[in-house]
């Protein structure tokens, strides 16, 4: 890495960890009286916040050093929102955040190595399959949907890592930017959303039958596949409305969420007032009501950051996810091996159709799903996967990168 280039991400690194320790000291006097916590909670942060950025930058001399900054610095926003409304739930995911640093580590170095071993489209896929099989068999149900596992006190959702082996297995099965095999092919994108509607995540099928139609096209270049695929998803959605109730729950509180304000459009509403009390400048860190807001920590956490810091902040926020996104994408027009390119493709559009379904949800863009929101939203499972997927994504560059000095 050029000199330069390096001093610019020491200074990003410089600028997140001043961040959080801003925040932390407002946060200290939360409760009228002065409180330490935050402030150790920060300095944790940015410890591990300083190793990882150094010691990954010494080891991978040819990797992407602005993913890493990216995911901490939206990390950071969202341990901040989280413990102003749950200490709790902030301690939780920062313990969180330091097993995604270790394994970001430990998945960067094995891609690095060994992305390109032959396992095969089909293992990818029996992976896939028998990850979303799983909560059927020995899950629980929660929101609605019977996709969690629960270990102990400990709940991991198995779909946040079939993200990854199902990008996997459209990079291979697509790799000579043909489909082989259609009726095979389809039928095996079909098992995949079928377990998700059986356990009743439609969010994820969603998630995961664009992420696959985006692909598809990328691979192929064939418009007829994507007006069908696009028609496919209009009939999916009406046949989704009449058989599953939730989500003529979901659908009607989108359409008209003020006709039954004390219930089904409860959770829309609060978001909104959230949205409008936060005008542009926000009402500042601790002065909102987040409580307000039913699911606050995971799916509505984007109203409560925007009610606190504005339109502005929401809009940095934005301006975050789109760079994140941005680096894989140019990370996957940089190479020149299918597999690698679609592989880092498939990773970076379960990113970029994620961010922009929950965030199109809570503003009333789009009818709600249960996503979560990447690397700030509460929850293990997502916070884990997305840094492995980051690891993934950081690992296929440093392979094309051939040794060379990253610039």
């Amino acid at each position: 890495m050029e000199p330069r280039t390096e001093a610019i991400y020491n200074k990003n690194i410089a600028i997140t960890a001043l961040v959080g320790i801003l925040a932390s000291l407002l946060l200290a006097f939360k409760e009228g009286v002065f409180s330490p916590v935050p402030l150790y909670g920060s300095l944790i942060f940015i410890l591990i916040l300083f190793i990882g950025h150094f010691l990954t930058n010494y080891l991978f001399p040819n990797q992407d050093p602005a993913l890493f900054i990216l995911c901490c610095f939206i990390s950071q926003l969202g341990l901040i929102m989280l413990y102003r409304i749950n200490s709790e739930s902030a301690l939780k995911q920062l313990i969180w955040f330091g097993i995604g640093f270790f394994l970001y580590f430990i998945s960067s170095f094995v891609c690095r190595n060994w992305i390109e071993i032959k396992v095969g489209s089909l293992i990818f896929f029996i992976t896939t399959a028998a990850l979303l099989a799983s909560p059927l068999l020995f899950g629980v149900e929660l929101y609605g949907s019977k996709s969690w596992i629960a270990f102990d006190n400990v709940l991991f959702q198995p779909s946040e890592f079939a993200k990854i082996t199902f990008s996997l297995f459209l990079a291979d099965s697509l790799k000579n930017h043909k489909i082989e095999k259609p009726i095979y092919f389809f039928g095996q994108i079909f098992v995949v959303l079928a377990l998700l509607a059986l356990a009743r995540d439609l969010g994820g099928a969603m998630l995961f039958y664009f992420a696959a139609l985006t692909i598809i096209f990328a691979a192929t270049s064939r418009w007829d596949l994507t007006a069908l695929g696009l028609i496919g998803a209009g009939v999916a959605g009406i046949l989704g409305y009449q058989f599953f109730g939730h989500v003529r729950v979901r659908a009607k509180a989108w359409l008209n969420p003020w006709e039954d304000v004390p219930g089904k459009g409860y959770q829309i509403v609060q978001s909104l007032f959230a949205i409008a009390e936060g005008g542009f400048f926000g009402t500042g860190l601790g002065l909102g009501r987040p409580d307000y807001i039913p699911a606050v920590t995971t799916d509505f956490i984007f109203s409560a950051f925007f009610e606190e810091f504005g339109f502005l902040g929401a809009a940095a926020l934005i301006v975050v996810y789109f760079l994140l996104v941005y680096r894989g994408i140019k990370i996957s027009l940089s190479i020149e091996n299918s597999f690698l390119c679609l592989s880092a493709l498939g990773i970076t559009v379960f990113f970029g159709i994620q961010i922009f379904t929950i965030i199109g949800g809570v503003i009333k863009l789009i009818p709600m799903t249960g996503v979560t929101l990447p690397f700030m939203s509460y929850g293990g499972s997502s916070m884990v996967m997305s840094f492995i997927s980051l690891g993934i994504l950081n690992g296929i560059k440093m392979r094309a990168s051939g040794g060379e000095a990253d610039g």
